[in-house]
This record gives structure tokens, sequence and C-alpha cells, in this order.
């Protein structure tokens, strides 16, 4: 399902990725991102990926700016806590930090971006995804690695 992203949110995503990194940096909050792109990058491109995922089922990210550590993206409808995760990789996998607790959220998203484009590419439980047997390395350290086909498909 991809979502077209206008320049204006783009740019949205552009200024609270700064803002955002700034802030975490000046109160000591450490980043454990899971990709060798620019933190600024990797902040846009989660943001970007939030808002498409809140275009497309109408729900309001969270945009504020405060330092944060973990946590929910977005609640659904039904009280669901959701984290969008997101990557520029087409075969990109979903990648979820070793110590996320599983009860943090209830719903992971994977996200593809391509400039100012986002595919939803599926999601799945926490309590299947945070299990043993997805545990992985990918080069920046042991995580939660799904697979695309063990996402779940968006209808």
């Amino acid at each position: 399902m991809i979502v077209n992203m206008s320049p204006p949110e783009a740019a949205i995503a552009q200024v609270l990725a700064v803002m955002r990194n700034t802030t975490a940096r000046q109160n000591g909050v450490t980043d454990k991102q899971m990709g060798k792109q620019d933190p600024i990058e990797i902040d846009r491109d989660g943001i970007l990926a939030e808002m498409a995922f809140g275009k497309a089922f109408n729900l309001y990210p969270d945009l504020t700016v405060y330092p944060r550590k973990g946590g929910a993206d977005l609640i659904g409808r039904t009280g669901k806590k959701i984290d969008v995760k997101a990557t520029r990789y087409k075969m990109g996998r979903l990648v979820i930090h070793i110590d996320k607790p599983v009860d943090e959220v209830d719903i992971y998203v994977l996200a593809i971006v391509s400039g100012d484009d986002v595919d939803l590419i599926g999601y799945i439980e926490s309590d299947k995804a945070i299990r043993q047997e997805n545990v992985g390395n990918l080069g920046h350290g042991e995580g939660y690695v799904i697979e695309q086909e063990q996402l779940k498909k968006f209808k």
C-alpha cells in the first residue's frame, strides 16, 4: 500500500527530525539506530513513515518534540499501540531492537521509504515478532529480524 506524501508533509517530517535529534542530543538520549545512515535522515524517514501510516488509517501520529525513549508511534482506534519501522531498502526487513519488551507495543509495521513515498508493507503482532527464533544480526548488533513474508498485508 503506497502512500504519497505531499511536499509540505515531507517538510514537516524533515523539520521534526532536526528538532527531535537536537533535543535528544541536548538531553543525553542515545540513539539505538540499526542502520548506517545519517541520524537525521533516519529520523526523517521514521517520522514520514509514521505520518504516512496515520494518513492511510486516519490516525494522528505523535508529532511532539521532547526527549523520548521507546514507546508507540500511534494508537489505533481499538487502543492498540503501533510502532512503525522504516527502511529505504526495497527488500528490507522489520528490525526490532533486542531489548524491546514484548508489551511495549502491540503491533509493528514495516514501511519502505522512497523519496516522499511510503510503501506500507505489512504488520506483525509484538508477541509473534519478539521471539527467540527471530533473533538475528544484520551487522549492527542483535535484534528481532522479521522477513517481509512473515508480515500480514494491509487490506
